[in-house]
C-alpha cells in the first residue's frame, strides 16, 4: 500500500514490448500521483534493465512541477544505467509545458506509429 493517496482518476499500466516497457498514465500527474508514476517507472525499469522504457503521454490531461520532476528523474535513471528513455508525446498543451520549461529538448520522442 502506497503511503500516497491516489486519486481514482490516475492510473499507470506497464505494457511489455520485447525487452522494453511502454509505460502509460492515465490522468493528471501531479504532487499528488508523481509518487505513483515514479513506483511504476521503478518497476519497469527493474523488469526491462537496458531495454528501456517508453513513456507514453498521449493519455496524460495535466502535468505540474512534480510530474516534470519525475520525468527528469526517470531520464537521468536510464541514462545512468545505459537503458533507453523516450517520450511519445500527448496533447499539444503538454508538450506546451514542457517547452515552457526548458525541458521538452532533453527527451528523446519516439513516434506513436512505432509502438503499432
Amino acid at each position: 500500500m502506497s503511503d500516497y493517496p491516489i486519486p481514482e482518476a490516475f492510473t499507470v499500466r506497464i505494457e511489455p514490448r520485447g525487452d522494453a516497457a511502454v509505460v502509460v498514465p492515465t490522468g493528471e500527474l501531479d504532487l499528488a500521483t508523481a509518487p505513483a508514476l515514479e513506483a511504476a517507472l521503478a518497476r519497469a525499469f527493474e523488469s526491462v534493465g537496458a531495454g528501456g522504457i517508453v513513456l507514453d503521454l498521449r493519455e496524460l490531461e495535466f502535468i505540474d512541477s512534480s510530474g516534470l520532476r519525475t520525468l527528469l528523474t526517470a531520464r537521468k535513471q536510464a541514462e545512468d544505467a545505459s537503458a533507453r528513455f523516450s517520450l511519445i508525446a500527448g496533447h499539444r498543451g503538454l508538450e506546451r509545458t514542457l517547452e515552457i520549461a526548458g525541458v521538452h529538448s532533453v527527451f528523446t520522442w519516439t513516434p506513436a506509429e512505432e509502438l503499432a
